[in-house]
């Protein structure tokens, strides 16, 4: 047996919102490439009608229908995993393993009740979902897990004040989904398996071996080359091994990477949406944000009255770094 995982983030440059990590994990026969088995339903270097597109959630997510291309993606998978898309946000968070109380916290996220899908079709999404799943099944292959982690402003903020250190702030937040993944394949996979974990690079950051040494204590963790772009390692127990692989546009490398990236992305947008409709609500006229730096602050500006009349918790709102 054949497995290939991915991870990847969205949301590390934003000073609005959660950073977001996605995993995947997925197992078929070996020289099964899920591009192609799945080349019926799905496409990789453009959108096609009738498709849903998995490639890196910055070429998916472009353009006027990006949320909605990015919502197809990441919901089909999820109802071939799951059977059915979830109705709202807070089901989505629920099913993901998200404690919601640290987030409604903030008054932005007291009613995640936003309904799913979107902007997509929901009869679609589920049939396509379903013909997805039949797919991999008539090509042997399986769809073990698909984990989306929201890392809040509040938590990251917290992060960067134990750390004083955003690169390893980025990696504690991504060691979190990287560690689940691990956790589920190790017991998976026997002597004769290959599996293959490829994570998008965090950040500059190009040794990872202490890293996966205190994330696996029990994996003999081997560096297999530290090259420019591409670090990868063997993580050895008793039963088998698995190979882990950080590498500059991994979501071009590997379908679980890029199905990852898409996820992780949805995610991020979902929770954004609810702080926009949140202010827009009080503030009248107000142009909603994506949250990145230049835009981000033009927001706290137009805002800066209703955080002041409301003594809004700005640490809950606003990244320090």
């Amino acid at each position: 047996m054949n497995y290939l995982a991915g991870v990847d983030e969205a949301g590390l440059g934003p000073i609005l919102g959660p950073l977001v990590v996605g995993g995947v994990t997925m197992a078929g026969p070996e020289g099964t490439a899920p591009w192609r088995l799945l080349q019926r339903h799905v496409s990789k270097l453009k959108y096609v009608k009738g498709k849903v597109r998995v490639a890196d959630s910055k070429k998916v997510n472009q353009g006027n229908h990006g949320l909605l291309r990015l919502e197809e993606t990441a919901l089909v998978f999820w109802t071939a995993l799951h059977g059915e898309p979830p109705s709202s946000l807070q089901e989505w968070l629920v099913k993901l393993g998200h404690d919601l109380e640290p987030l409604q916290r903030c008054p932005w996220y007291e009613d995640l009740s936003l309904a799913l899908p979107l902007h997509a079709d929901r009869d679609w999404i589920s049939l396509t979902g379903e013909l997805v799943a039949r797919a991999l099944r008539r090509g042997e292959c399986e769809l073990l897990d698909i984990a989306v982690r929201a890392v809040d402003v509040e938590e990251w903020n917290v992060l960067i004040a134990d750390t004083d250190n955003k690169s390893k702030a980025h990696f504690h937040a991504y060691a979190e989904v990287l560690g689940l993944l691990l956790r589920g394949l190790f017991p998976r996979v026997q002597k004769d398996d290959s599996c293959h974990l490829v994570a998008d690079r965090c950040g500059g950051r190009s040794h990872y071996k202490s890293d996966l040494e205190r994330l696996c204590p029990d994996s003999k963790v081997r560096m297999l080359k530290e090259i420019k772009g591409v670090s990868s390692y063997n993580l050895q127990q008793q039963d088998g091994d698995v190979t882990v692989t950080f590498a500059e546009r991994a979501e071009d490398r590997a379908f679980p990477t890029a199905l990852a990236s898409c996820c992780a992305k949805y995610l991020r947008e979902l929770m954004v949406e609810c702080i926009n409709r949140w202010f827009q609500a009080r503030v009248p006229d107000l142009k909603p944000t994506a949250g990145y730096y230049v835009d981000g602050h033009r927001f706290l500006t137009d805002v800066e009255p209703q955080i002041a009349a409301l003594a809004l918790p700005r640490h809950r709102l606003v990244r320090v770094r």
